[in-house]
């Protein structure tokens, strides 16, 4: 039988209270599985996470927690009907430009890679044909550079030149500019741009032609003295004589000319009292009527040097003597006053020794920089010349001597220089002549010369001196600071080649 109980104010609040957390703890439970683990939130976290709130109640034998089993996520898994609905989404099209670049030797259509982000994408492209080329026979190539060649030399006068002829069957034309060297050291350039028609076909090659410098020749003599032969002598390099000259071949000696010999005349005045054939002598043979190389006084054009940057200039105001000291720089004295001064190499510059007109100039000892000494009226070497590091074992020498007179250069007497060999090594540039003094003087001994000899003309040198002008073969890229130049260009590598251009862009003038 059942027992009725008296009525206790607290049994309903423990029974209300027991139900709502049940009802809590089973609505958030449903709250978290059907959330799949979605966040709201600014956690950077990516892993789904959830937080269990527990709730406090007013009983005592319930704490916060204690009573909690360990929480497992739990990720539902969405069967077919379930799968959301979204809309299908195509990739963007990106829209690329062909690109042209020349066909490939096998004529297989290239391709080129675009990078985006994390993706390669190859894409084709089309293929341009290459500018149709041709090379012109050697005979009509030579023809073509020996006019162009000749038209260059009037740019001694301007910086630019044009010429139009017919050769061939075909109508060419010429423009010329100068380029101004980029040092001291570098010759003069040009370019020439020459254009032809060919069978309706529109052509165009470009020619780069050198200044040659007084430099690029061992030996260059503008009118030869009747009473001089070359006897006893011994040229490597290349010759240029501008008038007819004397050979002597005896029994005792012959001269011995190792590199290409040309000459303005039309023949050489043979003297011979051997058997000596002409091959043994002119080893490379010779050129006769192959066109003058002007001589011309050099003092105005030093007056730009002396405002360069990169030049150290003395300007010497009378008779001076100059001695070269090697890695220890060189001195200087002028006569009147008699007190010698001293300058150091400087780093990047070259040095330049000037003197007034009627000042005579003395040299001796050993370069070690780069030095150009000129005077309009007379230089004398008094003893060797020669430099700190000898091209010959030393190719990378940096070392270079000029020396210009626009009279004369000469070799001092013999109780100046001493006996024995005489060795200068430089440039040489004397516009009236180079003089051996006193040259009947006995026992003999060699002029050895490591460079180059330009000369108006030239004095015997014989008893005194046989000579022996060795060429300084660094001067084909290079000369001494601001050697003079001579008004001759020669072509730089070029192959023939023409390349065929559109006939818009061809010339149209007369």
């Amino acid at each position: 039988m059942a027992r009725l109980q008296h009525f206790r104010p607290q049994t309903p609040t423990r029974v209300a209270a027991a139900f709502l957390s049940c009802v809590l703890h089973v609505g958030l439970l449903a709250l978290i599985v059907l959330s799949g683990g979605r966040q709201d939130g600014v956690r950077e976290d990516p892993a789904p996470s959830a937080q269990v709130l527990f709730l406090a109640t007013r009983t005592p034998e319930r704490r916060e927690g204690s009573d909690s089993a360990p929480w497992t996520q739990v990720t539902p898994e969405l069967g077919p009907r379930e799968q959301l609905d979204l809309p299908q989404i195509e990739p963007p099209s990106i829209p690329f430009p062909e690109v042209d670049i020349p066909r490939t030797a096998s004529h297989e259509m290239p391709s080129l890679e675009v990078e985006l982000e994390d993706t390669v994408v190859t894409i084709p492209v089309r293929a341009v044909e290459m500018p149709s080329t041709f090379v012109m026979p050697e005979v009509q190539a030579s023809k073509v550079l020996k006019r162009v060649e000749r038209l260059a030399a009037e740019l001694a006068e301007t910086p630019r030149a044009q010429v139009t002829w017919k050769q061939d069957g075909r109508r060419y034309h010429a423009e010329l500019a100068l380029e101004p060297a980029r040092s001291s050291l570098e010759p003069e350039r040009a370019i020439a741009e020459i254009r032809a028609e060919d069978q309706g076909r529109q052509l165009v090659t470009r020619i780069s032609l050198k200044r040659l410098p007084f430099s690029h020749f061992a030996q260059v003599i503008d009118r030869w003295n009747r009473m001089v032969q070359l006897h006893d002598d011994e040229i490597v390099g290349r010759v240029h004589i501008n008038s007819r000259f004397n050979v002597l071949q005896d029994s005792q000696a012959a001269p011995r000319l190792l590199g290409k010999v040309t000459t303005a005349a039309g023949g050489v005045d043979m003297d011979r009292r051997g058997r000596e054939r002409d091959s043994e002598i002119f080893r490379e043979g010779i050129r006769t009527r192959a066109g003058r190389i002007r001589f011309s006084k050099q003092e105005a054009s030093f007056e730009e040097a002396k405002q360069s940057a990169n030049a150290r200039v003395h300007e010497l105001a009378g008779d001076t003597r100059i001695r070269f000291l090697g890695d220890r720089g060189y001195a200087w004295r002028d006569d009147a006053s008699g007190a010698w001064q001293h300058g150091s190499w400087p780093a990047g510059q070259s040095v330049y020794f000037m003197a007034v007109s009627g000042a005579t100039v003395r040299l001796r000892g050993v370069v070690s920089g780069q030095v150009l000494v000129y005077s309009p009226e007379r230089i004398v070497v008094e003893d060797d010349l020669t430099y700190a590091r000898d091209p010959r074992s030393d190719p990378n020498s940096e070392d270079f001597l000029g020396i210009v007179c626009d009279r004369d250069i000469e070799v001092a007497p013999p109780d100046v220089t001493g006996p024995g060999d005489l060795q200068i090594q430089a440039a040489l540039f004397a516009k009236h002549r180079i003089i051996v003094t006193k040259s009947g003087h006995r026992p003999s001994a060699t002029l050895k010369i490591l460079g180059s000899l330009a000369a108006g003309s030239l004095t015997a040198s014989e008893p005194r001196y046989a000579t022996k002008v060795e060429y300084d073969w660094r001067f084909e890229r290079l000369r001494p600071p601001e050697f003079p130049s001579t008004n001759r260009f020669e072509a730089e590598d070029w192959d023939g080649e023409w390349t065929e251009v559109p006939e818009r862009a061809a010339y149209t003038g007369s």
